[in-house]
């Protein structure tokens, strides 16, 4: 079985653009797709997590439009993010997913799962927040700059350690280990994302906090999710708030009794990584249990 470090990278057409994914691990009926964070490839996935999802499922990692190792321009909305992956699960002839969408990424997951809601059979949403409404806020003023702004690997691991990461030691050694971790993979890496692409993310996200964007955004709609769903964060999260998270359990939750909260204690952003083992198994449980109510 390929593993996370050795997968091989594959290209298909999507909408007449390349893009490029992975796609391993233990053959399942139904795949579980990732979405990635702000300015972050198929190789910013922690292996850890990775491999350990993918001794029970197949996993598909991609490059989204303008992305790594993908052609094309980022969509400059999260609804044109999820248009994208849906286009790749048909050109993959995937008729039905489940989703996992982490951050920025998890903006396109709750879209994906509004305006493709037969593609998605389970959704779990990290380190999340539904669009500008009623109790959403925002995370501490240097954060996405800090991460806009990285330029070299050093600045780029520094910004990822100090968002996903408590400042204090014991946390900082964690996050060292997740940072090596992920350079694992020394072969066919995806690029970092340059300036022009993370600008266009960046557009995704401003019209996504924005007054005035309701229509084009996930916060009065929620209530149309009908599929069993996960809602999981740190909390400590200060990145992507975690207010914002129940904020998210609460809206999906008045129209959908199989929605489902988990919150890792004493981590943030980067729960997924310092709770890798443990998250990857509770996906397993949400992902195969015939009833998760």
């Amino acid at each position: 079985m390929s593993i996370h470090q050795t997968a091989r990278t594959q290209y298909i057409s999507v909408n007449n653009i390349e893009v490029a994914y992975r796609l391993f691990g233990t053959p399942s009926r139904v795949p579980l797709l990732f979405n990635q964070h702000f300015r972050g490839t198929m190789d910013h996935w922690d292996p850890l997590l990775i491999n350990t999802i993918a001794t029970t499922r197949q996993v598909l990692l991609f490059d989204s439009y303008g992305v790594g190792k993908s052609s094309g321009d980022v969509p400059e909305t999260f609804a044109g993010w999820a248009d994208v992956a849906a286009s790749l699960l048909s050109a993959l002839s995937i008729e039905v997913i489940d989703v996992f969408g982490f951050s920025m990424g998890s903006m396109a997951a709750q879209m994906l799962a509004l305006n493709y809601p037969s593609l998605v059979r389970r959704l779990v949403l990290g380190g999340a927040s539904p669009s500008y409404g009623r109790g959403v806020v925002s995370g501490p003023a240097w954060t996405f700059p800090k991460l806009m702004d990285a330029s070299t690997p050093e600045e780029y691991k520094n910004a990822y350690l100090s968002t996903f990461y408590d400042q204090v030691p014991k946390k900082q050694r964690l996050a060292e280990e997740w940072w090596a971790r992920i350079q694992e993979r020394s072969e066919d890496r995806s690029p970092y994302l340059g300036p022009e692409q993370t600008s266009r993310q960046a557009s995704a996200a401003q019209k996504w906090f924005s007054a005035g964007n309701e229509a084009s955004g996930s916060y009065d709609r929620l209530g149309e999710l009908k599929m069993p769903v996960l809602v999981v964060n740190g909390d400590e999260d200060i990145t992507v708030p975690t207010e914002n998270s129940l904020v998210l359990y609460k809206k999906i939750k008045e129209g959908n009794r199989n929605c489902h909260l988990h919150i890792y204690p004493g981590t943030g952003h980067g729960f997924l990584n310092e709770y890798a083992e443990m998250f990857g198994k509770h996906l397993e449980i949400f992902l195969d249990m015939e009833r998760v109510i």
